[in-house]
């Protein structure tokens, strides 16, 4: 991904492993950390999973009523800690799936290479867009020291175009382990691939999963990512996606948030082709204690490409969270239109939210924007709600609706609407 490399083994100490563990985790004093103290979030006694994933038969036949009620048999890819599960599996036409192991690449577990264009081993090709993010963010490195190596999903041009497919990552935590995952997305040339990925923990609260995603879109594909953050367990996650794309290649990343105790979702696309664009849009509703940090950047390597990003979010309780959103134009990357917008409805007065909208501009052929709103529910309404004998509780709920229904209803996908509706607007 980044040109990391474990040309020396980690040295782990075992004796203290969650003394380990928080090691990797950055401080408030990190400008990109500075509104999500992971040491406030995820408890002192965390473990890390461990390092060999043999899958628990008998764990697994207790589950598979439960794995039953999820998967519909259409279009599945199932792992189970780490390991792809082909029993539980349905996989499309035009999709591939293989694991990288150690003696296809030594010790190397980063795999981009250096054009953004296929997954390499090579230490000098390896891809440098996304140094600057992980240099600030070891826990990256604490995930290539610590997951196994990872699986290549490959789409190609005779996937069935709107066709949801669902990737599904479960964790068994027998007990509140510090979970680890990598995938590597591919989609070729001209492919158009819809993907919808969900974390799910069968197991202990107060888990934490630190997931990371490298994607490449090549030349003329397109890329309709969806990502459900309901981890009723209270969980942790830390979720971090790269992506980069090709020219004429298109991405529309939707990232729909949802419970958890800590979610921190770090995204990265790296616009490489001309005439390329990325829509990167988020959905939350938070309440009780619960912490939400979306971190973004979107970065216009050319000329001729464009992007937006919207996300807005609902605290209620004593919810918190944190935007902070960059716009990055490189010198040369003329005709170049990018737009940010973040807006934020505090419903309790416990609630708050830091938000850090940027523009990065290095070229002066652009258009840029960028907004932020933060505020409270318009008492008039929320009286003439009431006046016409709604019940206050419930005209919250149909502000709340109100405010993120053009997210949600925006979603071409039948299957995906149905259950992020009822995620958000019926179950509040």
């Amino acid at each position: 991904m980044t040109g990391l490399s474990k040309k020396t083994l980690a040295s782990f100490n075992l004796k203290n492993e969650s003394g380990f563990l928080s090691d990797f985790f950055p401080t408030v004093k990190n400008e990109d950390w500075k509104y999500t103290n992971l040491k406030k979030h995820i408890p002192e006694s965390i473990i890390a999973q461990p390092f060999e994933n043999i899958i628990d038969e008998a764990l697994t036949k207790k589950l598979e009523k439960k794995i039953n009620n999820i998967i519909d048999n259409k279009n599945v890819i199932f792992f189970i800690d780490g390991v792809f599960q082909k029993k539980y599996s349905n996989i499309p036409d035009g999709v591939k799936i293989n694991k990288l192991f150690v003696e296809d690449c030594g010790l190397r577990t980063i795999y981009m290479n250096q054009a953004g264009v296929e997954f390499s081993c090579t230490d000098e090709k390896s891809y440098g867009g996304f140094l600057n993010f992980t240099n600030n963010t070891k826990l990256i490195e604490l995930n290539s020291y610590l997951s196994n190596y990872p699986y290549v999903i490959k789409f190609d041009d005779s996937c069935v175009k709107d066709s949801r497919i669902k990737v599904v990552h479960s964790f068994t935590n027998k007990e509140a382990f510090f979970n680890q995952n990598r995938v590597l997305f591919l989609v070729e040339k001209n492919a158009s691939v819809l993907v919808h990925e969900e974390v799910l923990n069968f197991g202990k609260e107060n888990s934490v999963f630190n997931m990371v995603s490298e994607i490449i879109c090549l030349e003329n594909s397109s890329l309709e990512y969806f990502s459900t953050q309901n981890d009723s367990s209270k969980s942790n996650l830390i979720n971090s996606i790269f992506c980069t794309q090709q020219k004429n290649s298109t991405s529309n990343f939707n990232i729909f948030s949802n419970d958890g105790k800590l979610i921190r979702n770090n995204i990265q696309v790296d616009l490489l082709g001309e005439n390329s664009s990325s829509n990167v849009r988020g959905t939350s509703l938070s309440r009780s204690s619960q912490h939400l940090d979306n971190f973004i950047t979107i970065s216009h390597m050319v000329e001729n490409c464009k992007s937006n990003q919207l996300f807005k979010s609902v605290y209620d309780d004593n919810a918190s969270g944190a935007f902070c959103g960059k716009i990055f134009v490189e010198k040369g990357a003329q005709q170049t239109e990018a737009y940010q917008q973040n807006n934020n409805l505090m419903i309790s007065k416990n609630s708050s939210v830091n938000a850090k909208p940027q523009l990065e501009i290095f070229a002066d052929d652009v258009v840029c924007s960028h907004g932020c709103t933060i505020g409270a529910i318009d008492d008039d309404i929320l009286f003439y709600l009431q006046s016409r004998g709604i019940k206050k509780e419930e005209a919250i709920k149909v502000l709340i609706a109100a405010f993120l229904n053009d997210q949600i209803s925006n979603i071409r996908n039948d299957e995906i609407k149905a259950e992020i509706s009822n995620l958000f607007l019926k179950n509040q």
